[in-house]
């Protein structure tokens, strides 16, 4: 029971009803709001990063006895924007129901855990000006990092049955070296992307005007 909670996954019999209830009913009002009108383009974007999303979840990083995985839902967020629900709602799934990894009555709150923090990380990304958009992608990535294990943490200290506070303590302490990971990704991302698909960040085809602008002084 302790790797899921280590995980940022709360398992199964360990919050209370309403905190189930609850997080069921923000993951449903969530996803039905994520699913309107989404546009054709940004299907292939979806499907990719939802199984990048899923993947990540099973490399994990052993320390002592207790393993933590990588999260990724701050590059969620900043690349699907408020479409990131989606995926991350799939990636749960997913994780629960073929590798047993989270819980089946849980999945609304680790869905919310996870959810937050990447709609905030998005929110933040979007209303960044433009020329900044490149910058941050450290930053934001540890900051969601930080997010999520709080939050965990929150939920954990408050919603669960008996005394889990000083677990949940000792899970933001074990998650350091994840969210130094997670802002050393996003910044590599962001850079590969800068170049590669400027598009899927709100940016200017400018590399790839620029490459062509080159190779056209060139002949």
């Amino acid at each position: 029971m302790l790797l899921p909670l280590f995980a940022v996954h709360i398992s199964d019999g360990i919050l209370d009803p309403a905190w189930l209830w609850a997080g069921f009913a923000f993951m449903a009002i969530a996803v039905l709001v994520a699913m309107v009108r989404i546009p054709q383009e940004m299907i292939p974007k979806l499907g990719v990063l939802t199984a990048v999303f899923f993947v990540a979840s099973q490399i994990h990083l052993p320390l002592g006895p207790m393993s933590v995985h990588l999260i990724l839902n701050g590059l969620l967020g900043i690349l699907l924007g408020g479409r990131c629900v989606l995926a991350i709602a799939v990636g749960l799934a997913l994780q629960a129901f073929l590798v047993g990894h989270g819980g089946y009555t849980s999945l609304g709150v680790n869905f919310a855990v996870m959810a937050i923090p990447a709609l905030a990380c998005g929110w933040i990304f979007q209303r960044l000006p433009m020329r900044f958009r490149m910058v941050p992608g450290f930053f934001l990535g540890a900051f969601t990092a930080v997010f999520t294990v709080l939050l965990n943490t929150l939920v954990l200290s408050f919603g669960a049955k008996g005394d889990w506070a000083v677990i949940a303590r000792t899970s933001v302490v074990l998650h350091i070296p994840i969210i130094v990971l997670e802002g050393v990704i996003a910044a590599s991302t962001l850079r590969v992307l800068v170049k590669a698909r400027p598009d899927w960040l709100g940016l200017p085809d400018q590399a790839v005007s620029g490459n062509t602008s080159e190779n056209g002084t060139s002949h």
